[in-house]
């Protein structure tokens, strides 16, 4: 089996990352973790239809959350499901950033330590590469708190606005 998708991307550096997530992010095998999520999103008819379209989390709080961690010869592939609502991400390495492919568009990453923080800093839809001053803004970050996983996804696009934010925690369950 190849190196995990992160070992190749972060190295040696991956070793600075809290337990919780080199337990998450440096595994061979796939991995389901469980937890609870607030989602907050825009009440903008074109946000709406973009996060449908995504399959992105229904708004609420106390949402139950699973991201199954599969690993794949090339990259991995994360299936999130908030409240029974699921999309996935295709995750590979290309050029040291790593790329998320997502049904129509594709987010390019830079990656950095301090906690996991993931720097949108190109973006596809449909293929055709936009501009940065039209791509959505995506600063998610990932840390550990009291021993669990846990995420901040927020999502704006410069010429709309806020579209979504789903924060939460979650642990690892043994199957």
């Amino acid at each position: 089996m190849n190196l995990p998708l992160f070992r190749r991307l972060l190295g040696q550096d991956i070793e600075a990352l809290a337990p919780t997530l080199r337990q998450a992010h440096d595994a061979t095998e796939t991995q389901r973790w469980t937890g609870t999520a607030v989602v907050t999103s825009s009440r903008n008819p074109i946000a709406i239809l973009l996060c449908l379209m995504l399959k992105l989390p229904a708004p609420g709080t106390n949402i139950p959350v699973t991201v199954v961690f599969e690993r794949r010869r090339d990259g991995e592939r994360w299936r999130r499901t908030f409240a029974g609502r699921s999309y996935h991400s295709d995750f590979i390495s290309k050029s040291g950033l790593i790329v998320e492919r997502m049904g129509p568009t594709t987010n390019i990453f830079c990656l950095s330590i301090r906690k996991l923080c993931f720097s949108l800093i190109g973006f596809r839809f449909l293929g055709i590469p936009l501009p940065a001053w039209l791509r959505p803004r995506c600063p998610a970050i990932e840390r550990e708190e009291a021993g669990r996983f846990v995420f901040d996804v927020p999502v704006s696009i410069p010429w709309l606005g806020f579209v979504i934010r789903y924060t939460g925690s979650m642990e690892l369950i043994d199957d």
